[in-house]
């Protein structure tokens, strides 16, 4: 309670961990935290970048995100499905003509959309790919850390001379440590800002060099043959869950890809893959 003086000593006796994991479990922790987000359509509401499509889909019908749900879960027949958060909070009256889509729909309509533009659209794909590469453009990033790199150190040097006007006695003990509670708090939130955008660099570099692949793979007029998210999440801004036929009839598994740059895909026969899909899960579950 500050009766008695108070020291740090550093490796005084043998951890429990070393000092490697605990740096090590630190890295893991903030990698963790560095996709918690927070989205804003009118409500309250919480998301995190979990999974590939966390915060990426949007109700055409009434403009909440959509949530992520496992059905059948502890099951052979367990899936996780995308779902309208209104409808699953409030109920589905709130938003009737929603659907749940199953995840593994969403992953191939965008590798039927990925096909169409490797095919077609080449001057849509220019515009994209030339957006994605001046949004992934790390230099204010590298600025950002750069800066608190210098407001660490200057903290730093701030607690070293508070140390040693406190041993030279021109400042109370009670006003030592009041400031130095305040410079570790401030630390501890540069170093959480620093790691943040350490890893974010990082990222930026893996998305470049995927990007980098991705336009030698369009150019090629290839296909990716399995779902890939950094490729998903560098050229897609949104997905429009659900959306309304020539006659107004509501098609709940329609989909559109808002890409990069606001241009725009429709994905075709959504609501035909879902049939299918659904019926041989029903099958599945007749034969056995």
């Amino acid at each position: 309670m500050g009766e008695e003086n108070q020291y740090y000593l550093r490796d005084h006796h043998e951890p429990i961990v070393s000092r490697e994991i605990w740096d090590k479990a630190e890295e893991i922790r903030m990698k963790r935290s560095r996709n918690k987000v927070v989205e804003t359509t009118g409500n309250r509401e919480r998301y995190t970048r979990q999974y590939s499509f966390s915060s990426m889909c949007e109700c055409a019908y009434c403009g909440h995100k959509l949530t992520r749900r496992t059905r059948h879960s502890r099951s052979d027949y367990e899936k996780p499905v995308w779902q309208c958060m209104n409808a699953t909070k409030n109920g589905i009256a709130n938003c009737p003509n929603c659907k749940a889509v199953d995840e593994a729909i969403l992953e191939g309509a965008f590798l039927d959309a990925f096909g169409l533009l490797a095919g077609n659209f080449d001057d849509v794909l220019d515009v994209i790919l030339s957006y994605v590469a001046e949004s992934a453009d790390s230099d204010e990033n590298m600025r950002k850390k750069q800066q608190i790199d210098k407001d660490i150190s200057s903290l730093e040097s701030k607690k070293s001379r508070m140390t040693d006007m406190l041993i030279d006695g021109t400042i109370s003990k009670e006003v030592y440590e009041e400031k130095m509670v305040d410079f570790t708090r401030k630390l501890h939130k540069l170093s959480e800002r620093k790691a943040l955008l350490e890893d974010s660099i990082c990222t930026q570099k893996d998305i470049n060099r995927r990007m980098s692949e991705l336009r030698d793979t369009l150019e090629k007029e290839q296909v990716l043959d399995e779902f890939d998210r950094v490729v998903f999440e560098s050229i897609i801004d949104r997905v429009i869950v659900g959306g309304y036929e020539e006659d107004g009839t509501p098609d709940p598994y329609k989909l559109t890809f808002v890409l990069k740059g606001n241009q725009t895909g429709t994905v075709p026969h959504a609501k035909e893959q879902f049939k299918e899909k659904a019926k041989k899960s029903n099958e599945e579950k007749r034969v056995s």
